[in-house]
């Protein structure tokens, strides 16, 4: 027989869900009586009403529709503004809610947003069994299931980026658990961490001097049948709690920023900052429902809080010992054989080294154009002879065929600036940099082309939004 759940979740049912999602949240709530009692408040009633009842009877966790969520204040100051523990108070969406749906910033200093629409209900009891329980707030672990190895490794100045790619992606947990398929997503998630720190971060004053012995940020990847999760500890000593919401918030005005490429292909993202310590966690996480393939382009699960030092049960810069059995290091390059090679010059080594990253560069262009080929034949695909020909694609299908082709070229723009970069630095000649540089200047001028045309249609738009009616 088993125990009754110790914890309590009030939970206030959205009276303007169709009877299709109402449905959706039903078997959600079902599936979280299983961790927790949970109690349904009243849909209609107001701020007041909910507060009184909060206040008679203790919840571990309240949760209501996002757009009460948003607008009470007063249930989100009695579990206090400035809280790093113990109960908290969520919204959730059930519907494909955008960044025009929630508009711009309020005075928030946290966000906690479920997307029960994107999510299944175990992936949902996985994510709210992390905001009941505190030991459970911070890392990884509690995201994945107690035998799944995590890979770690410290990044430092001048860390390069390619050979971490490989790695990752020729991981076995990759193609056992069903991950493959999501390899350019994986791809995307990594350069936008990558340039959190190198471009944005801690990193971005020390890219390719090399000096620094001190690791700018701990890094660590674990995936299984549950979930695929990214984790990224470093310091950022001017944020505040409200620095934190704004980077995360959903927003189409920085489309091109790390955090709102993360937010846009990742299926849920958690962001602590840590009371008097300058240390922030971010987890970054894919599950099997592919929320963020399904739905591109609208909000999912979004966590941004500050929590207490305490809470934090996995060291960020932990290394694999009898203290962290589960830890591993993370191959530094792809596994493949090699036959012995006589001794080279250091010429043939830099030339070697260049080979090298080229050849892993071409390998992840390959892996992108393999897939977009792939999508574009099934696009194209209209059955057999006699069947009619497949409608143009919708225009929300184009923009978001844009979007992915704009970020892949300014990823590829991305990896053309490292390796000058490298060449510059090994006095590399002329030759080999210019016929980089000229690459890069003409896909930034077929990305500028684009951009032009879609301003055209825009100022169409407007044009047309402006002309008096006849």
């Amino acid at each position: 027989m088993s125990s009754r759940p110790t914890s309590r979740i009030g939970i206030m049912v959205d009276p303007r869900l169709s009877r299709e999602r109402a449905n959706l949240l039903t078997r959600t709530i079902n599936a979280l009586r299983h961790i927790a009692e949970i109690e349904l408040l009243p849909g209609d009633a107001l701020e007041e009403e909910i507060l009184q009842k909060i206040q008679a009877t203790p919840y571990h966790l309240v949760l209501v529709p996002w757009y009460r969520y948003f607008n009470w204040s007063r249930v989100e100051a009695h579990f206090g503004l400035t809280r790093t523990r113990g109960p908290t108070f969520a919204g959730y969406h059930c519907d494909h809610l955008t960044s025009l749906d929630i508009g711009s910033q309020a005075e928030h200093l946290r966000t906690i947003l479920l997307d029960f629409g994107g999510m299944t209900s175990n992936e949902a009891v996985l994510i709210c069994r992390s905001l009941l329980h505190e030991a459970r707030r911070s890392g990884i672990q509690p995201l994945l299931k107690p035998s799944t190895p995590i890979y770690c490794e410290n990044w430092y100045a001048s860390q390069g980026l390619g050979n971490r790619l490989d790695s990752i992606l020729g991981l076995p947990e990759i193609t056992t658990a069903g991950w493959a398929e999501r390899s350019a997503t994986i791809r995307m998630i990594l350069v936008a961490l990558w340039g959190l720190i190198y471009e944005d971060g801690p990193g971005k004053s020390e890219l390719g001097q090399g000096t620094s012995q001190t690791p700018r940020a701990a890094f660590q990847f674990a995936a299984d049948e549950q979930s695929m999760v990214f984790r990224l500890n470093y310091a950022m000593p001017s944020w505040t709690p409200k620095t934190a919401v704004t980077s995360l918030w959903p927003t189409s005005g920085h489309p091109s920023s790390n955090f709102q490429f993360l937010l846009r292909y990742a299926d849920f993202i958690r962001l602590h900052t840590l009371s008097e310590n300058p240390m922030i966690e971010l987890v970054v996480g894919l599950l099997p429902s592919a929320a963020s393939k399904r739905n591109y382009g609208t909000i999912h699960t979004v966590w941004v809080e500050q929590i207490a030092p305490q809470l934090v049960t996995e060291p960020p810069f932990d290394l694999p010992g009898p203290n962290a059995p589960r830890l591993r290091l993370l191959p530094t390059a792809p596994v493949f054989a090699q036959k012995p090679r006589p001794a080279e010059s250091d010429e043939g080594r830099a030339k070697d080294r260049f080979l090298n990253r080229a050849i892993t560069d071409i390998r992840l262009l390959r892996g992108v154009l393999a897939e977009r080929e792939e999508l574009i034949k099934d696009l194209r695909s209209g059955g057999v002879s006699t069947a009619p020909p497949i409608p143009p694609p919708d225009a929300e299908a184009l923009l978001e065929a844009f979007q992915e082709r704009y970020f892949e070229a300014r990823y590829q723009i991305r990896q053309f600036e490292i390796q000058i970069a490298e060449l510059e630095k090994r006095n590399a000649g002329p030759e080999e940099i210019e016929t980089l540089r000229k690459k890069m200047e003409a896909l930034s001028s077929r990305e500028n082309a684009w951009i032009r045309k879609l301003l055209k249609t825009i100022q169409v738009y407007r044009d047309t939004k402006q002309r008096p009616p006849t």
